[in-house]
């Protein structure tokens, strides 16, 4: 059977010069009628109804970006992360994600993903060129694209870290970490292994230095360490022997996410170690996965659909010129499991 070929250029669409051409028409004057382009072009009611009759049988549909220059909207904003590439299998994404396109949802907008590993040049023309309405943006401080955007006079929001100079949509970290000590606290552990995420986020860093601070606050130990990507399931030999050596070892450990607590968990099982009876492991995201894990984790509940959600309201606003708060914090919520 001989293979069919096709061609995009068959199927080019329609543009303002075909009904201009067709109805007779400057395309100036077929930008007025179709796009209200401003112009001081005077159009009689006979040309006006030629150019509307030649686009209703052509099929034309006016071009988004042209009526945008005339009223000043797109209807699109856009999901920047500096975190490289953005990965809807990640469970924080996921969540993030989908709340951004809830919130655009409700608000009629459109929504593009744009991730570092796209390079920023990209986004910036998008932006500079007013293609886009706003951004909701998850990244460092020190992202090199956020004193561009304050540069270009871009509504942006940020989420889940808070970056200076931008409205912050955030969960209460602090809230978290605190939640955790108690809990372990009332446990009884006397010794807790932190360990925290290996880059720069304001949120694992608030959420575990509340945490510390708490356990000083009631005479528990805490020792803290860096994950690194190479180790295995989230644990190191030197957290093993933390775990393990002496009559001061640490009783629990507590991961920046729940992604690094069920690693952790995972190591755990198979070095032999009870959860909780020899070690309690407590997480937090409170994501519910669609593969039951062997563990329910002891987590802290974040809401990041509703974080996402929230940012796109916050920056609808900005773009309506309205004032929006310098911080908005989500609450959390404990979630007791059976690793504690």
């Amino acid at each position: 059977m001989e293979q069919m070929q096709h061609i995009w250029g068959d199927r080019r669409p329609i543009t303002l010069n075909d009904i201009a051409r067709e109805a007779g028409v400057s395309q100036s004057a077929a930008s007025v009628v179709l796009n209200g382009a401003r112009s001081g072009t005077r159009i009689s009611a006979l040309r006006r109804r030629a150019v509307l009759e030649a686009a209703e049988r052509m099929g034309y549909r006016p071009n988004a970006l042209a009526r945008s220059l005339t009223t000043g909207r797109t209807h699109r904003i856009g999901l920047y992360s500096g975190r490289s590439q953005l990965d809807s299998r990640n469970s924080f994404f996921a969540e993030l994600l989908g709340g951004v396109l809830d919130g655009a949802a409700e608000n009629k907008q459109n929504t593009m993903v744009h991730s570092s590993g796209w390079g920023e040049d990209g986004l910036l023309d998008l932006v500079s060129n007013r293609a886009l309405d706003g951004l909701v943006v998850h990244a460092s401080d020190d992202d090199p694209i956020i004193p561009l955007l304050c540069e270009l006079r871009v509504p942006a929001i940020a989420v889940a870290d808070r970056i200076e100079g931008l409205p912050s949509v955030i969960v209460d970290d602090e809230a978290g970490g605190e939640l955790q000590a108690r809990h372990l606290a009332s446990l009884g552990h006397r010794h807790v292994l932190l360990k925290q995420f290996p880059g720069r986020s304001g949120s694992s860093t608030a959420r575990m230095e509340s945490l510390a601070r708490t356990l000083e606050k009631l005479g528990i130990r805490a020792t803290l360490r860096y994950e690194t990507f190479a180790e295995n399931d989230g644990l190191d030999p030197s957290d093993i022997e933390i775990l393990t050596e002496g009559p001061e070892r640490a009783t629990a450990i507590v991961g920046w996410s729940d992604h690094v607590a069920q690693r952790i968990c995972n190591r755990l099982d198979r070095i032999g170690l009870s959860i909780p009876g020899y070690v309690s492991v407590v997480g937090f995201d409170g994501f519910t996965h669609s593969a039951t894990p062997r563990h329910a984790l002891t987590t802290i509940r974040a809401p990041w659909a509703q974080v996402g959600r929230q940012a796109v309201t916050h920056l609808n606003a900005l773009i309506e010129g309205q004032s929006v708060p310098d911080i908005t914090v989500i609450p959390v919520e404990f979630v007791r499991g059976d690793t504690t």
